[in-house]
């Protein structure tokens, strides 16, 4: 089986700091542990552009394959407002190189991108040379992250409702949706049935599936300080994530309680927090640097105004620092609806103090909402959840596939090339048995047909690099 991942790196030159990226690495981790025939295509920036090691993506493994080249819109002007528009020609030629040129293949694409998705389409069926009246050669899985609801982005003039109609619509008529957040099934739910036909929005929602947001916390040391000393203040310095508020709290539990702050950011931190004398800041900080200040901060706060399902306050609750969240819909997705440590904006000040005043109890608090959070972002659970939805996808590929003549070809060329060979080996032998004389894939004969016909008779991918080699399994 061969998954295609096209993530959205919404912070095109530092792909690290993208939970969409995050996210598919475990998944992509937890998919080679249960699948050891499992191979996965990247289609990414290349990592000199998006500041990344391949080894972050597991592409210096022998089943995963990186398909490098610039994004849509890759240094033009307003390339921020582009990071999820689709395909450009070199991404799709990229694609074509890394597979269905050395008679690689995709199965399931896993697609973050908003546009693009109908070309993507077309480009994988045609290399595929797909025909009409067979199974489609390839499902496509509209990774759904961040719906454009009303009250995300208000401040981005170039996401409006028809950029929210037009990404409900794509996505519900996708082959299949996954959704990492509740907040974003209910939104499109909720929307859809504004402009489109209810059932039809109902039943792909049925049908989809809500993956989390899995994040590994046996990497972190949920190790509580015996007092609290420091607050880390963590993540990007936008609006919405409402780092003035923090900042003003941060001043009152370092006023009232000696309490000092740590800042890490991925950009740069402004002067007028930088310039405290009790603030330790760490701009365009390294994951170095943040895990440090991961082990040094005793709290976080929250109270940011949406997210979907962020990850970092849950780093930081992972490793030991007791969160104080705004209650705002989102977090709880995440955290127990009678979560003590909760409130609203107008809130958060007394809460954090109550938890410094309160230690022993705050401490018990967050280690209750930790380990409901564990259940919630396990990577085990994500991953055999999307696993399960992309083998299914391909079972019923084969499952609705009816054997022809080409697949009668391919019955009589196995008894020449045995139990175990490449699909260019395949193709070459075939010649022997077709009317032409010339191989399978010269004429009427898509690839897809020629996998079908092999998977039906128990014959699998062993997931290498370059051309696909199968062997008799069953």
């Amino acid at each position: 089986m061969r998954v295609l991942i096209t993530p959205e790196l919404y912070r095109p030159d530092d792909a690290t700091a993208n939970g969409t990226l995050n996210d598919a690495v475990v998944w992509v981790e937890e998919w080679l542990d249960v699948d050891p025939d499992l191979h996965v295509y990247w289609l990414l920036a290349p990592p000199e552009v998006a500041d990344y090691d391949p080894e972050y993506v597991l592409a210096d493994r022998e089943r995963v394959t990186l398909a490098e080249t610039e994004p849509f819109m890759h240094g033009r002007r307003h390339q921020g407002a582009f990071t999820e528009s689709g395909y450009s020609e070199d991404q799709l030629e990229a694609l074509a190189e890394a597979t269905y040129d050395q008679l690689g293949y995709v199965d399931v694409v896993i697609d973050q991108l908003r546009r693009g998705r109908a070309d993507l389409y077309k480009w994988l069926c045609a290399l595929d040379g797909h025909r009409v009246g067979h199974p489609w050669p390839v499902d496509i899985v509209a990774n759904v992250h961040d719906l454009q609801l009303p009250f995300k982005y208000a401040n981005t003039g170039w996401r409006n409702e028809f950029q929210r109609e037009t990404e409900i619509s794509e996505s519900v008529l996708s082959d299949g949706m996954w959704f990492k957040a509740a907040i974003d099934v209910d939104g499109l739910r909720d929307h859809g049935h504004e402009f489109m036909q209810e059932s039809v929005v109902d039943r792909a929602i049925d049908e989809a599936v809500q993956t989390g947001s899995p994040i590994d916390f046996s990497r972190f040391d949920a190790d509580y300080a015996d007092e609290p000393q420091w607050l880390h203040v963590a993540g990007s310095i936008w609006d919405k994530k409402q780092v003035g508020t923090v900042m003003d709290i941060a001043e009152m539990l370092h006023d009232r309680f000696g309490v000092r702050t740590v800042m890490t950011s991925m950009s740069q931190i402004p002067d007028e927090y930088a310039d405290l004398p009790w603030v330790e800041t760490y701009p365009k900080a390294s994951r170095e640097e943040f895990e440090t200040a991961l082990r040094m901060g005793d709290l976080c706060i929250s109270a940011t105004e949406y997210e979907t399902l962020a990850r970092t306050w849950f780093e930081q609750a992972g490793s030991g620092q007791v969160l104080i969240a705004r209650n705002q819909p989102w977090i709880y997705d995440a955290i127990p609806r009678d979560y003590e440590l909760a409130g609203t904006i107008e809130e958060l000040p007394d809460l954090a103090a109550w938890a410094v005043e309160h230690w022993d109890e705050a401490v018990a608090e967050s280690r209750r909402m930790l380990e409901y959070a564990k259940e919630i972002r396990d990577p085990e659970r994500s991953g055999r959840r999307t696993y399960d939805d992309v083998a299914d996808r391909v079972a019923a590929k084969v499952e609705a596939y009816e054997p022809d003549e080409n697949d009668a070809v391919v019955g009589e060329t196995l008894h020449e090339v045995g139990e175990r060979f490449a699909l260019d080996e395949l193709n070459r032998a075939s010649a022997e048995f077709t009317e032409s004389g010339d191989p399978l894939l010269s004429g009427e004969c898509a690839l897809s047909e020629i996998l079908f016909a092999l998977r039906r008779r128990g014959y699998a991918d062993t997931g290498n690099a370059g051309t696909p080699v199968f062997e008799k399994r069953e």
